[in-house]
């Protein structure tokens, strides 16, 4: 009788759907800068927080936050907005993950909502004995919507390696 070790197993793959993520705050005072804005630092570690959620999901085990490729800003967001970021696993390496996290703000005394951020953070999966980067499952693709953000991120992936030889190139 063969008896399964799930720490030597290959992984199998899971759907975008089943890590995804959100993380709801409610923004207050002492949050914001000099204009009445949330801090962007405070929207970042929302950010983290939630990619962090996802990539763990997926991974099943520790995770480290290894690069944030693009964040954009796109409209402040107040000390009164409710806020959501939502994480979703765009694409995967051997032992790396890609995930987009898009931030909501909602004004909660008319229950408008807006876009306020996108970001795509990379996420390494670490082994639960020392600590060095593991395998993690592949990502299945599902929808349309699945097989296009994948592909965007093939292109920001090709782009940032065009870009670290051409850093090296400098040196």
């Amino acid at each position: 009788m063969t008896v399964s070790n799930p720490e030597h197993d290959a992984p199998q793959g899971k759907t975008p759907r089943e890590s995804a993520s959100t993380l709801s705050e409610s923004m207050m005072p002492d949050q914001l800068n000099h204009h009445g804005n949330v801090f962007g630092g405070e929207i970042l570690a929302l950010v983290d927080k939630c990619g962090g959620v996802v990539a763990r999901r997926h991974a099943r085990g520790p995770v480290v936050t290894v690069a944030v490729d693009r964040v954009e800003f796109r409209e402040p967001i107040y000390a009164t907005d409710y806020v959501e970021a939502h994480g979703r696993l765009i694409s995967v390496g051997r032992s790396s993950m890609e995930v987009m996290v898009t931030v909501e703000a909602e004004q909660v005394e008319t229950g408008h909502r807006r876009r306020t951020n996108v970001c795509y953070l990379t996420y390494v999966a670490l082994d639960k004995l020392n600590g060095r980067p593991c395998a993690v499952p592949p990502l299945i693709l599902e929808t349309d919507d699945d097989r296009r953000l994948h592909a965007a991120s093939l292109r920001r992936r090709e782009r940032r390696l065009a870009d670290e030889a051409e850093a090296q190139e400098d040196e």
